[in-house]
């Protein structure tokens, strides 16, 4: 048995979390900057890493519409890219978009679990989030990389949304209902660092500001990025509107009428030895 501290595992519908993301394949780019972001942040640190562009294994974890993709290509123009995405219409929007890398519609948690070749570079940006077992599949990248290989990985924390959260605890308390969690559980930065000890951990908190909270859980649902857990209820009419009340005057941005909403990315770096 694992030493780590248990965590309740995600209990998600794939198939939904696959569907959802899907529609969203054209709209995804421009709804997802602070994914951007956290992909430039990992391709800062690979680029640092990794002076001599000495990689000729590539596997991406996560490659949504391609957006990391174009850019460990143009970095690696000689390197063999294995891109996977558990989303059939997001790999056809890659493929369009960046020819060229082996693309895999996958369920990225089954592959690594049966992975018998290694990488010199693995990288995901902002999709272990939605993994079932994070432990086993890091435990997997981690037997994937060649010795001396690297691995970047970035994903959401625990301070994701936490005005979201808060504002619904209130709406939920005001109606004198029991809360639910209408969030994505994210793993804290705590957990994620006793699963590769060995890890660089970096956090970072990204402030994003919008119109109004609508529009925040708009650019939510344009990302596709909803929860998928198995067993979700609907939010009652009179929780919805006390939680956009509570949000917009708890959460405003100073001296505008604009909402912010934290985004915790977390950032782990690791190279396997090269002995």
């Amino acid at each position: 048995m694992s030493a780590i501290k248990h965590t309740q595992l995600l209990a998600l519908d794939k198939r939904a979390l696959a569907n959802r993301f899907g529609s969203r394949a054209e709209s995804y780019n421009a709804a997802t900057p602070v994914q951007q972001v956290m992909g430039q942040c990992l391709l800062d640190r690979i680029r640092s890493e990794q002076p001599d562009g000495h990689v000729q294994e590539i596997l991406e974890v996560g490659c949504g519409t391609g957006r990391l993709t174009r850019e460990l290509k143009a970095l690696f123009p000689s390197a063999n890219i294995t891109a996977i995405d558990i989303s059939q219409e997001m790999i056809d929007y890659a493929t369009k978009q960046v020819p060229g890398p082996d693309y895999l519609v996958m369920d990225a948690e089954e592959y690594l679990r049966s992975l018998d070749r290694r990488f010199d570079l693995i990288v995901s940006n902002a999709t272990v989030q939605w993994f079932v077992d994070l432990e086993k599949v890091v435990a997997s990248m981690r037997a994937g990389l060649t010795p001396g290989g690297f691995l970047a990985l970035g994903t959401f924390a625990e301070r994701t949304f936490c005005e979201l959260a808060d504002a619904f605890d209130c709406a939920y308390q005001k109606n004198r209902l029991a809360a639910q969690n209408h969030l994505v559980p994210m793993k804290s930065v705590g957990y994620l660092r006793q699963i590769l000890p060995e890890a660089e951990v970096v956090e970072q908190d990204i402030l994003a500001h919008f119109k109004d909270v609508r529009t925040f859980l708009q650019s939510i649902k344009n990302a596709g990025a909803v929860n998928s857990q198995s067993g979700q209820r609907s939010i009652p009419k009179a929780v919805l509107r006390d939680m956009l009340h509570y949000y917009e005057a708890r959460y405003k941005e100073p001296g505008s009428r604009k909402i912010q909403a934290t985004y915790h990315a977390c950032f782990l770096f690791y190279r396997r030895p090269a002995g």
